[in-house]
């Protein structure tokens, strides 16, 4: 662990500070003794934990009410992340940046689950994902996409609901007088 890590923070403001990862752990939180203050109601007392272990950096909810984001999925238990991936903390975003982010996740075994954890996610390499940077996430949040597809599909609705009156051919006389 002599390559130095670096957690690259932005808040909802734009601020944007870098904070040294040079231990096993860092806890995130709320918690005045969180090693990583998150001052924000939408972050738990202790939300978070950061982890490195055998070169890779881990993250992993600590049964925070509000969720852990990489990449736009919540994740539960622990999860392996890398250069370009994103951790959502409430109106926090974290981004790892340093040499022993880079190494290869063959070399990074996952450390073992806290008794009572869920199982692991499966490995974020063993998946294709977009590489996002931080000013990538604030213009694209992962809520962003599913209110545009809930809106163009309430305008679908209501669009096909207008055609349908009007080109509904009109009822005849003795169908009218049935109902």
């Amino acid at each position: 662990m002599a390559d130095p890590v670096r957690i690259l923070l932005e808040d909802a403001g734009g601020r944007k500070r870098a904070v040294p990862f040079a231990g096993a752990d860092l806890t995130v939180g709320r918690a005045p003794d969180s090693g990583l203050l998150l001052p924000d109601r939408d972050v738990s007392r202790r939300h978070a934990r950061l982890q490195r272990t055998n070169g890779a950096v881990w993250v992993e909810d600590l049964g925070s009410a509000n969720g852990t984001r990489v990449n736009g999925q919540p994740i539960a238990g622990r999860r392996r992340i890398g250069p370009g991936d994103l951790v959502q903390i409430g109106s926090f975003d974290l981004a790892v940046e340093g040499a022993d982010a880079e190494r290869p996740e063959a070399a990074a075994p996952a450390p073992p689950p806290l008794p009572g954890a869920p199982p692991p996610e499966p490995s974020a390499a063993a998946r294709l994902r977009p590489a996002l940077a931080l000013s990538a996430a604030r213009a694209a949040p992962g809520w962003r996409p599913i209110a545009v597809l809930v809106a163009v599909a309430l305008a679908a609705v209501a669009v096909g609901y207008g055609a349908g009156k009007v080109l509904r051919a009109p009822a005849a006389p003795a169908e009218r007088a049935g109902r």
